[in-house]
This record gives structure tokens, sequence and C-alpha cells, in this order.
């Protein structure tokens, strides 16, 4: 019998096993019995809402509502980070992580709260997408600035500058497609009037 919600549980499973994690010790982090989560591997019970969000979160997974016309852009980010997960560097890491520091102590200079909200944004974005040769360059150099910083902090503009050139990197490793390196659109329009 084939559930509305078969997709779901064959990416628990997918997830639970690539993470090389047994049925018992899902059943620990989620709270759920290993008979409970082998029925719904299995498709053999329609799991509930909150049980199915508390085996997503133990999967470090979320399950989201998102607006129909940001499916192409989610698709791709999905895409992109499945395919070459494994290729996220330390390096990367430890840039990203860095940056995601210096902002939880530097959040307030910045002159425009949504221009903070933005860099935020990006940053989390950052730390799940793997990153090309020329993408991580242009990490490391942002990372930079921060030195710079440590003697004689950035102005308002320095840092909206800052805040713009992370945001670009952050669009340059979402919109590009990873097998011919043509970026692609982030929304989908909608169909067009034949009649205009």
């Amino acid at each position: 019998m084939a559930y509305k919600t078969e997709y779901l549980t064959q990416r628990i499973r997918a997830a639970r096993e690539a993470m090389k994690m047994s049925q018992r010790e899902l059943s620990a982090r989620s709270g759920l019995t290993q008979s409970h989560i082998s029925q719904i591997e299995r498709g053999t019970m329609e799991p509930g809402l909150s049980s199915l969000v508390d085996v997503a979160r133990a999967l470090d997974l979320e399950i989201v509502l998102a607006p129909k016309k940001l499916m192409p852009a989610i698709r791709n980010i999905l895409e992109s980070a499945s395919a070459t997960s494994d290729t996220l560097t330390l390096e990367q890491r430890k840039l990203v992580g860095r940056l995601e520091r210096w902002f939880a102590q530097f959040r307030d200079g910045f002159a425009i709260a949504s221009e903070a909200d933005t860099f935020r944004d990006s940053l989390a974005l950052l730390r799940h997408l793997p990153l090309s040769a020329d993408e991580l360059d242009r990490l490391k150099d942002a990372t930079e600035r921060l030195d710079r910083w440590q003697a004689d902090p950035p102005s308002s503009k320095e840092l909206s500058e800052f805040a713009h050139s992370v945001r670009q990197l952050r669009n340059s490793a979402v919109h590009r497609d990873r097998d011919d390196a043509i970026p692609r659109s982030a929304y989908a329009l909608e169909e067009e009037d034949d009649n205009a």
C-alpha cells in the first residue's frame, strides 16, 4: 500500500543509513520505539506528524512548508548538497564558523537590521553548500578582513560592502548548476498569457 508520506519515509530511512545509524539508535534519539521506526520505514504504518518531526530532527533534518514558487531554488540547493555533501571541506567549515562567531559579537555594528539578518542567513547556507575552489578563495578573502578589523573596526559602509560580498558568494553557490556551471533560476515564473 502506498501512503501519502512514502517519499518522506524513504528519505528518513536513507538519511538514517547514510549516518550509519541503527533503528535502535534512532529510537533512542527520537523517543520512538524501534518497532515504530521499523513500521514507518517499511510503510506498514502511516506516521503521525509529531512522530515524523521527532524522527527527522533526530536525524538532523527539518520538515518545513515552503511556497511552491520557491521549490526550484530549494531543489537546487538540496540536489547540490546531496550530490557533493562529502566535498564540504574542514577549511570551509572553519571559515564559516569564524564568520559566524565574529557576527555574533559584531551584529550591532550593522546600520540596517535587515542587512545583518541577510548576512546571518547567507552564513547559514554557506555552512551547507559545497563551494568551488574559486568560491572557497573568496570565502578566505572575506575572513581575512576580520584580521584587519581587529585593530581598526570597520565603518558601517565597510560592513555593508562586506555583507554584500558574502551574499554574492552565497548566491554564486546557490545558483550554480554543478553539472555545467550554468546558473539556474531560483524562482519559477508564472506561465505567460498567450493572448498578450
